[in-house]
């Protein structure tokens, strides 16, 4: 039940981050993506921290050179794509591009057959590659039509994330050959590390980026805050129900966010997600269960 719950949180809350980084976004248009981002990851970074300090160990030192290879590209490729996330949400509203993010699927079905040459897929995880593809079709029917840029921003943040989780399931085990035992504190200590160094090289930036006001910073915290705690239940919900089922839960934070995306129009935040209709709704709803089904086909598959 832990690894559920935890699973089934990480989508709430990973729902409510991606709210709130389109709010700042559109609020704080002075700023920009490029802005935001780095504030946010300076908030991360001070909060990790604060949660290494609870889970230190000496081999945040000794393990140093084996790990730190994976850690910086987990590092380097999630920052990308997150940025990516916040250029694309300038155009696009967040119940929308949240169930899109399902596209990582094919990202990493192409890198997994393609490049690495890791692995080869039966007949579920074709399925699930086509239902992908089928709901991104109908996700963009449903509503405004997506921009040709901002879908290419959609495609550009699904390859950094991809990218970042190939990297993810070599740093996870290098604390594992050192030694430490159990599933929940090799987790949680890579995730807390990728976090600090987001921080380091976010605080980095800022003396390049306009210098923003208190308000801006504001704006942000709650992006910073959901997400820097979806990701640690989400780690969690790995290390104990394995990625295949973790993925499978995380996949229903697009039907969160299209529900999150009704009640903002509704209560007319039109700024943050526009007013459809019930048969444009319904088509969204449709998209998001279709992305479900195609990561779970797909992992399904796995097995």
């Amino acid at each position: 039940m832990t690894g559920i719950i935890s699973g089934l949180l990480s989508a709430i809350f990973l729902a409510l981050a991606y709210v709130f980084s389109g709010v700042a976004v559109r609020h704080c248009r002075q700023a920009g993506p490029v802005t935001i981002l780095a504030l946010a990851h300076v908030m991360m970074g001070l909060l990790s921290l604060v949660g290494l300090a609870f889970m230190w160990t000496p081999l945040v030192w000794t393990a140093l050179p084996d790990y730190i290879g994976p850690l910086v590209g987990v590092m380097v490729f999630y920052l990308c794509g997150q940025g990516g996330l916040l250029f694309a949400q300038k155009t696009i509203d967040s119940s929308r591009i949240v169930p899109l993010l399902g596209l990582k699927l094919v990202v990493l079905a192409l890198l997994n057959l393609l490049i690495l040459r890791t692995e080869s897929y039966g007949a579920l995880q074709w399925l699930g590659i086509a239902l992908t593809l089928l709901s991104a079709a109908l996700l963009n029917r449903a509503g405004r039509r997506i921009p040709l840029r901002g879908l290419l921003l959609v495609v550009w943040t699904c390859v950094g994330y991809a990218i970042s989780d190939t990297y993810i399931v070599q740093l996870v085990p290098q604390f594992h050959a050192h030694g430490m035992e159990g599933l929940f504190r090799p987790a949680l200590l890579s995730a807390f590390l990728a976090y600090i160094l987001c921080g380091i090289v976010s605080l980095a930036m800022l003396p390049f980026l306009p210098r923003q006001p208190l308000a801006v910073w504001k704006k942000v915290s709650p992006f910073a805050f959901f997400w820097l705690l979806a990701i640690l239940f989400l780690f969690t919900c790995f290390a104990d129900l394995g990625t295949v089922n973790g993925n499978i839960i995380q996949s229903t934070r697009g039907l969160l966010a299209i529900g999150l995306g009704a009640m903002l129009a509704k209560a007319g935040y039109t700024e943050l997600e526009e007013r459809v209709d019930a048969a444009v709704m319904a088509r969204r709803v449709l998209a998001g269960v279709l992305m479900v089904l195609a990561i779970v086909c797909y992992n399904w598959g796995r097995w």
